[in-house]
């Protein structure tokens, strides 16, 4: 995983709106909208796939897509909110996913399926770096570890929550392929707008192109545990 150069994640807050718990819990929220969003077209695929007649094997290559567009944003980007700040960073990612969501309400083709997933992945991809960041940052001082816990958390919640919700939509809601879509780009334009009135906790203290080298590694008193969990 992406290694920032340095540990800013106990500088104070600054230019705060929201206060840090509010600031936090929301964070949390929004990370899980992001893979609510996320595993929402899930559901859509045979509908698209009766539609347009597209192959199983293109139906797997948009859920690839996803993916491969998720892991560079994470080995590229990963660690950019360190240098140029959580809110920014989390603006910048929110603004290409509402982006997603528009591509996939008004898609035509199969073309505009990977258009949307790969341009979800990236968004995904950025946004999970800045909060996780954000979390340890805003985290309570006598709960130390709720932030890496809410960072494993809300990704699997809304991962769950977003297939079962879309597919209810499918199932029970007016225009299937849209409607869920409009209503994330919605939920993304509200997080957006939190965003902008959370406190910063990094100051832009330096040059940020060189962060977007990828650099991988594994701290050596984790590697036994992360070993371990790669069966998993």
């Amino acid at each position: 995983m992406p290694q920032p150069d340095t540990i800013r994640s106990r500088r104070p807050a600054f230019g705060a709106v929201l206060g840090r718990p509010a600031a936090f819990w929301g964070l949390a929220v929004t990370l899980g909208l992001l893979l609510f969003a996320s595993s929402a077209p899930s559901p859509l695929y045979i509908v698209y796939q009766a539609e347009w007649g597209f192959s199983e094997i293109t139906l797997t290559s948009v859920f690839a897509a996803y993916a491969l567009g998720l892991l560079a944003a994470l080995v590229i980007a990963g660690s950019v909110s360190d240098y140029l700040g959580r809110r920014p960073t989390l603006i910048f990612a929110l603004a290409i996913e509402m982006v997603g969501m528009l591509a996939f309400a008004e898609a035509r083709s199969v073309v505009w399926l990977f258009a949307a997933r790969i341009v979800q992945g990236v968004a995904t991809g950025i946004a999970m770096g800045a909060i996780s960041a954000a979390l340890l940052d805003l985290q309570p001082e006598g709960s130390p570890r709720l932030g890496a816990l809410l960072g494993v958390a809300a990704p699997l919640t809304g991962l769950a929550s977003g297939a079962l919700g879309a597919g209810l939509l499918v199932q029970y809601g007016p225009d299937p392929t849209r409607l869920v879509f409009w209503l994330l780009f919605g939920a993304c334009a509200l997080a957006l707008l939190f965003v902008t009135q959370i406190p910063e906790t990094v100051r832009r203290d330096g040059p940020w192109l060189h962060s977007l080298k990828p650099r991988l590694g594994v701290p050596g008193s984790l590697r036994v545990a992360f070993i371990a969990t790669i069966l998993a």
